[in-house]
């Protein structure tokens, strides 16, 4: 009867092994034909803790690399290294031994041949091995998770001091009552604090069924289930003739083995066999074989860069926005210092949108100088929620600090800013979200003066290529899969675009091409791109400058020269749309009767008509909301008949300036025009 018992939990645990293996999925391990059982434990990266026993669960001894496969998805790893544990100076065994102490083992004489039986798991522990035995407690409990357990654990030193704590423990420390649930939580609990890759066992001894644990099976079964590399032994001690389910599935579930004692006399081989299996299991090193390999490629395989006259007609966005409660000038606004300052200032110097708004006051400042007869009225706001709801003093404050500005350092003569208070925006933004609230706590400038407000424009020479952006493919193969990468876009010494990550690789990488970057590719002639690969087994794979991007110059003084045409580009924007709006605001009829006549004045020009949103709200509205904003302007250029006019509408794609700031999604409620033609 024993037999088939033994061979029905023979053919248990291979089912078993098959099973975990399948979980482990990507990873396997194979020991030699006589192997009945194997199990393994991960300790460290390319190194597992190994048991192979035979058909009989016995260790088998004397094993060799060759005796080994392990397997990763499609790779086959070299074992490198075989070492039997017992002669490892490094890998420790982890072990809980609960032990039952309680009255029933001295009346059925089990203490002493119990005490014995401990003598085969004394001696193969060695200084580098931790063990840990939890006892009952009829009086003191411990709390793990809430509940109280009526248990302890013994640890000592050395070896001899657990087995004199351990023999005070049988012979006076007895417990009336069984307590083993309860211990094994604890004990469970004890391994759960171990390092995580560390090796854990856990040896259970139970000689009664538990009557007293405030603690249920499925809860020490789902607690076993929290503990990395862990695994069970248990002896059931207990009257019965057949094993004790819960023993055994414990066992079971966590890749160990399970032993009906008949007699107390059984006590002594069955630890035997127990600590031989503990013992003697194998430190198993190995490394995959193929290295990181692979190349990398540009796309375009080149890019050419021409020189393009601009001449850029910017808009004034009219809002100075505040912080929260505040009414102090940001510091993202330029302020000068004094009058002096103010002598040598020039519209004509700033180039970039957002160049142009910090310098909104300044640009203000100067007009009012320019237009002696203008007045502008300064309109005070605030978010109307929070700290700033009903606050009108504060939007006053605002206005004030505005008026301040203008009237101290450029000198405007305060009778000319007239000052104007309400709580949120004739035109608000929601206020529902933080975002629209931070739009709202604003001071707006107007005047009906058709100089005050008009866009500021510049003319400047600018470089633009026939790509947005270019792409590094990198094709690496790394087998052992990687751990780190670097991928590093030069031009000549001065690196243009960096990208650093860990584990798999993207299929490309793309670098966006702006006026400053195409302005070195075309002072370098060529875009060089070099990668670092690190794998999991720290294989390095280094490509330097291993993909070249040729750059394809062309001057607008060469095409001078040669008496050909050059490009010019005319770039119209207007503003403002108020938030969710498409109507276009009076201000802007000035800049689209500017427009008209242009296209009338080089009707081959090809015109581009997008419109633009912020990033509040759906995608699929915005995107509607901008080409209703497109289709309000074009409607403005019904008397202009021309086959080269497109419109098309972004939404919140491709956005113009950082929707993360209320200045921002304010500059992308637009709509831009872009007039394009040769220059004879």
């Amino acid at each position: 009867m024993r037999k088939i018992q033994f061979t029905i939990l023979v053919l248990f645990f291979c089912l078993l092994q098959t099973v975990w293996a399948d979980d482990q999925s990507t990873f396997t391990v194979k020991g030699p034909a006589n192997a009945q059982n194997l199990n393994f434990q991960e300790i460290e990266e390319g190194k597992l803790l190994v048991s192979v026993t035979d058909d009989e669960q016995k260790p088998i001894m004397g094993l060799m690399p060759k005796d080994f496969s392990i397997v990763k998805g499609n790779k086959t790893a070299k074992v490198v290294n075989v070492e039997p544990l017992v002669t490892s100076k490094d890998i420790g065994l982890n072990i809980v031994l609960v032990v039952d102490n309680s009255a029933s083992m001295r009346d059925r004489k089990a203490i002493q041949p119990l005490l014995k039986a401990l003598e085969a798991l004394y001696q193969i522990i060695r200084p580098i091995d931790q063990i840990a035995v939890v006892v009952y407690d009829d009086y003191k409990t411990v709390q793990v998770s809430g509940t109280k357990l009526h248990a302890k654990v013994i640890q000592s030193d050395s070896v001899d001091g657990l087995r004199e704590m351990v023999r005070e423990q049988m012979t006076k420390g007895l417990s009336s009552g069984t307590y083993l649930r309860d211990a094994m939580m604890l004990g469970l609990d004890l391994a759960r604090r171990w390092p995580e890759k560390s090796n854990k066992f856990m040896v259970v001894m139970t000689d009664g069924e538990d009557l007293n644990s405030g603690v249920s099976e499925s809860a020490v079964s789902e607690a076993a289930k929290t503990v990395q590399n862990f695994g069970a032994f248990t002896v059931d001690y207990m009257p019965s003739k057949t094993l004790d389910d819960f023993l055994s599935a414990f066992a079971s579930e966590n890749n160990g083995q399970v032993r009906k004692a008949g007699s107390a006399e059984e006590l002594v081989p069955i630890f035997k066999e127990f600590s031989s299996t503990l013992l003697h299991r194998y430190i198993v090193s190995y490394r995959f074989l193929n290295a990181p390999v692979g190349t990398l490629a540009f796309e375009p395989a080149q890019v050419t860069i021409e020189e393009i006259s601009t001449i850029d007609s910017a808009p004034l966005l009219n809002y100075i926005f505040f912080e929260t409660g505040q009414s102090e000038l940001s510091d993202k606004y330029i302020q000068l210092q004094n009058q002096a300052q103010t002598e040598s200032f020039s519209e004509s110097a700033l180039t970039t949108v957002m160049d142009k708004y910090r310098h909104f006051l300044n640009i203000i400042g100067h007009r009012m100088r320019q237009f002696p007869e203008a007045s502008i009225t300064l309109v005070g706001c605030n978010a109307n929620t929070g700290d700033e709801y009903g606050r009108k003093d504060l939007s006053k404050s605002r206005a004030e600090a505005v008026r301040a500005y203008l009237r101290y350092v450029w000198g405007i003569a305060a009778e000319r800013m007239v000052v104007e208070v309400r709580n949120l925006p004739e035109a608000p933004s929601t206020n529902r979200i933080p975002e629209g609230q931070a739009e709202n706590r604003r001071v707006e400038i107007r005047s009906e003066h058709p100089g005050m407000l008009d866009t500021v424009k510049s003319e400047y020479t600018e470089k633009r290529s026939n790509t947005q952006q270019i792409s590094v493919i990198p094709k690496i193969s790394a087998e052992a899969g990687v751990k780190e990468w670097k991928l590093t876009l030069k031009c000549g010494d001065a690196i243009i675009g960096a990208f650093k990550g860990t584990g798999d690789l993207s299929s490309s990488y793309a670098l966006s091409l702006d006026n400053r970057l195409l302005e070195k590719m075309v002072k370098a002639g060529r875009v060089t791109a070099s990668m670092q690969v690190i794998d999991k087994e720290n294989e390095v794979l280094a490509l330097n400058e291993a993909a070249v991007l040729p750059v394809k110059f062309i001057q607008r003084k060469e095409q001078l020269a040669q008496k050909q045409g050059y490009t010019v580009r005319e770039k119209y924007a207007l503003i403002l749309f108020d938030y969710d709006s498409a109507a276009i605001k009076s201000r802007n009829k000035i800049i689209v009767d500017r427009i008209i006549a242009r296209m009338q004045e080089v009707p081959d020009a090809k015109v581009d008509i997008v419109g633009h949103t912020d990033n509040i709200g759906k995608e699929a509205y915005n995107l509607k909301l901008s080409e209703r904003r497109a289709e309000a302007v074009k409607e403005q250029f019904a008397a202009i008949q021309s086959d080269n006019m497109t419109m098309t509408g972004d939404g919140p794609n491709n956005p113009l300036y950082d929707n993360d700031t209320p200045e921002g999604r304010a500059l992308n409620r637009t709509v831009t025009i872009d007039l394009e033609y040769e220059k004879k």
